[in-house]
Parts: C-alpha cells; sequence; structure tokens
C-alpha cells in the first residue's frame, strides 16, 4: 500500500493503492475504529483525553499516533501532522462527543453544558481538515434534547416526555391551569438537534442520520445509537442495510442473542462488580428476561424507591435479568447501579468484564486498561464493534460508487429536497425510538433507509 494517498482537482483521495485513512476523535476504548477498520479503513491517529482510554490505545496499539489531550486545545494542523495528511486527504473524520449531556438518565443540559458543546469542536476539524467524509454518533435521545432543560416539576402539566409539548413550528404551546409558561422555543425537543444539524450542513456537506439498533448489525445487543453522516461530494451516504432482523423476517438471519456471545467463554479469573445483599435478594425473585415488575407488588416500591415508583415513564431499566436467548439490553459503564442493571441469567452478579467486552463486539485479546470500575466504563462508553463496521461498509460502497462515477462521467450527485429529508428522517428516527419505549414489538426495527 502507498504511505499516504494523493488527491485529484477536486481535494478527494483517489490512489486505489493508498489505505483509507481516518482520523479519530473522542476514541475512547476504540469501539468505532475497530469497526471501522474491520470494513477496510485504517485509523491514522486518535485524539483522547482520558488517561484510562489513552492507555488502552497504547497498550493495545503501540504503534498508532495517539494525541492525549482537550480537543480544544489541539489544532487541526497538529491532528493532521500526526495523521501524515493534508486538508483534503483524510477519508473520513469520525466520533462521538461525550453524550452525558443529552442522555435521558443525566440532567439533560445538552449544548449548554462544556460535554455538549463539544461537538463545535468536532465541526472544527472537519471544516478544517476536509474529510472526503464524516461519521458523527451519540445516543438516540439526542432527538429529543432541548437547548434549556426544564424540570419536570416546573413543565406546564408535569408532562414526562418532552415531545408532548410538540406542537407546530411558531405556534405557542398550549397553557395549562398550573401557574406554568409555555415552553420556548429553545424547550422545545429536538430543539438541540435543529442547532447541531444546521451546524453541520453549513460545513457544505450532504448529511444522512438514523438512529440505529445495533442487533440489527450483528451485535447481541438491542442499542440504539444516533448516527449523522456527511459527504462532501454531494452524494450523501445511505443507511446501513441490516444483516440481521428480529424474527428472522425478509431473509435475514435473526438477531445474534446472549448465548451467541458469551456461551462459550470460559474465564480462569473472572472480574466482576457485585450487588448489595438487598440487590441480590431482588435478582433471585426475578426471572430470566424479567425486570423489575416480575417482583411481588409489595417490593417493587422498596427495590425502585418511593422516588423512582412514582416518576413517570416506563422505568424498564431497573432490575433486568437478562436471556440467553435474546440480545442484551445496552451495555452500561456501571452495571450494578439498580436503574440500569443488567443481571446474568444463571448467577446473581452483573456481566464480567470480559463478557461485557464480548457482547460490545471486542477481541478478547484487547486489553482494557485500569481498574475494575474503569474498564467497566470503557466497555460501556463504546460504540458496537459491529455497528462501527456497518457504517465503516456504507462509506466504502459510497466512495466506490463516487469513484465509478468520476471515471465514467455518470451522475454522482443526488437532487433532492433537503428540508423534506430531513423531516422524514426525523420522523422515522421518532418512530424507531417510540417503538423501543412502548417495547411492544421490541423485538423488531423501524431503522431503514430514508
Amino acid at each position: 500500500m502507498a504511505e499516504k494517498s494523493s488527491s485529484d482537482s477536486t481535494g478527494r483521495a483517489t490512489s486505489s493503492e493508498a489505505p483509507l485513512k481516518v482520523i479519530s476523535l473522542f476514541s475512547g476504548a476504540m469501539g468505532l475504529d475497530l469497526g471501522l477498520e474491520a470494513a477496510g479503513l485504517e485509523t491514522a491517529v486518535c485524539v483522547e483525553i482520558d488517561p484510562k482510554c489513552s492507555a488502552t490505545i497504547r497498550r493495545n496499539r503501540p504503534e498508532l499516533e495517539l494525541i492525549q489531550a482537550d480537543i480544544a486545545s489541539v489544532s487541526t494542523a497538529k491532528i493532521l501532522a500526526a495523521a501524515n495528511l493534508r486538508p483534503g486527504q483524510a477519508f473520513a473524520v469520525v466520533g462521538g462527543p461525550p453524550c452525558q449531556s443529552f442522555s435521558t438518565g443525566g440532567l439533560r443540559q445538552s449544548i449548554r453544558d462544556r460535554r455538549g458543546d463539544l461537538f463545535a469542536e468536532f465541526l472544527r476539524v472537519i471544516d478544517d481538515a476536509r474529510p472526503s467524509y464524516f461519521v458523527f454518533e451519540n445516543v438516540a435521545h439526542i432527538l429529543t434534547a432541548a437547548i434549556r432543560h426544564r424540570p419536570i416539576a416546573e413543565r406546564p402539566g408535569q408532562r414526562w416526555h418532552l415531545s408532548s409539548y410538540k406542537r407546530p413550528a411558531g405556534q405557542l404551546a398550549l397553557g395549562f391551569d398550573d401557574g406554568t409558561q409555555p415552553l420556548a422555543d429553545d424547550e422545545q425537543a429536538g430543539s438541540a438537534l435543529a442547532v447541531i444539524l444546521d451546524a453541520f450542513e453549513g460545513l457544505g456537506y450532504s448529511l444522512t442520520f438514523a438512529v440505529l439498533n445495533a442487533a440489527d448489525y450483528g451485535v447481541p445487543q438491542r442499542r440504539l445509537r444516533f448516527v449523522l453522516m456527511g459527504s462532501r461530494s454531494g452524494d450523501r451516504p445511505m443507511i446501513p442495510t441490516r444483516t440481521n432482523a428480529a424474527d428472522g423476517s425478509q431473509g435475514l438471519p435473526p438477531w445474534r442473542t446472549l448465548r451467541d456471545a458469551i456461551g462459550d467463554l470460559r474465564e480462569s479469573y473472572p472480574q466482576h462488580s457485585n450487588y448489595t445483599p438487598e440487590f441480590q435478594r431482588f435478582f433471585e425473585l426475578i426471572p430470566p428476561g424479567g425486570n423489575w415488575r416480575d417482583l411481588p407488588v409489595e417490593l417493587q416500591q422498596k427495590a425502585l424507591g418511593e422516588r423512582a415508583f412514582a416518576a413517570g415513564g416506563g422505568k424498564t431499566g431497573f432490575f433486568r435479568r437478562l436471556s440467553w436467548d435474546e440480545p442484551a439490553p445496552t451495555i452500561v459503564g456501571k452495571p450494578n447501579r439498580k436503574s440500569h442493571a443488567i443481571c446474568h441469567p444463571d448467577e446473581i452478579r452483573p456481566l464480567t468484564v470480559r463478557e461485557s467486552a464480548r457482547v460490545q463486539g471486542f477481541p478478547d485479546e484487547w486489553e482494557f486498561d485500569g481498574s475494575m470500575h474503569a474498564q467497566y466504563l470503557q466497555i460501556g462508553n463504546a460504540v458496537p464493534v459491529g455497528l462501527g463496521q456497518a457504517i465503516g461498509k456504507v462509506l466504502i460502497d459510497s466512495y466506490a460508487h463516487e469513484t465509478r462515477c468520476l471515471e465514467t462521467d455518470c451522475e454522482m450527485f443526488s437532487i433532492d429536497d433537503w428540508q423534506c429529508r430531513r423531516e422524514a428522517m426525523l420522523d422515522q428516527a421518532h418512530a424507531v425510538l417510540r417503538a423501543a419505549a412502548r417495547n411492544k414489538v421490541s423485538q423488531r426495527s423501524f431503522a431503514t433507509a430514508v
């Protein structure tokens, strides 16, 4: 392979022998990067601030260029130099800025939180580096995040879901007879994403986005992620085609299960966190595939706590017991907390570090640095490797299509109405969230190309 790619008059990398190089930002434990590499791409440089994640990268990839620093303090010129690239030569810039500010489990300070505002640094690097493509991934509930968060107790009618207040553009939300003010525009569901999409559109890239379920791409885990992809050529990338289906319909293999992932795993020195004695007693009463609702009624409030029990929402993440014959739910970084505990099907314990890594798609030889707590966090925060591979394949397919069009002078650029596509993609993404929240057809995904 050539050591670096050349470029044509448009700045696109064109050498068929050159590796398609990726700049990885917010790299974490490299779950997304490993997936992209499995698809055929090459990680040229990682930028990561966390010392434990950085140590994991060095342990497994000592030859890889790594910039351990706050991205806000790193110039794009330095990133390009470390990757041995010039502006316009990178195949892709990829990353998932910290998602806590958009998560339903946090305070949802959105882009007003420093962690939420890191997407601006991602924008900066794309604008300076001008890659052929970019991939921005985040939690699925970025769809419903507001720019300014108003606590539930202070909202009109104290509605749990912000989507309850959705109204036609330009109209004021209907008031309630409780003395509260209608939600302002920047308090509405989706207002943060609107700002983010406008910002990415301003870079001049053709955009595609969706909420993807990792289980649809061979990952033994039901994990929803928001994925936004951009192409500099004007020919927008497509949504990855599903490789698996919940019920094996449409001629696709069924979703992979927990048994597929860890059924053959034998560990000489298993490493896992533990539950409190009280949590253990609760889990002993919950069957495989169940959750807190399987507890005797008189124990349900005690298990959740009075405040959580009285709160809205389905609370299906509390005290979950895994099933061998289903995909795991989302692997989390703190598996012994009651609000997102996932218990082994046969034993009263969380999954081990290595079992969690298997479910996320990390190879067994991939070693995580730090304490057990630090390792769980790295694994739980990662993008599933299989989902990263599906994204990488789409980018490579798009690149191959564009290259053929350049060589044969065929029509390459998409001519469509971005605003109409944007609304259609938003509707489709919300449909995926609603289906997951209903827990109905929980074994089915609606993530299809728009």
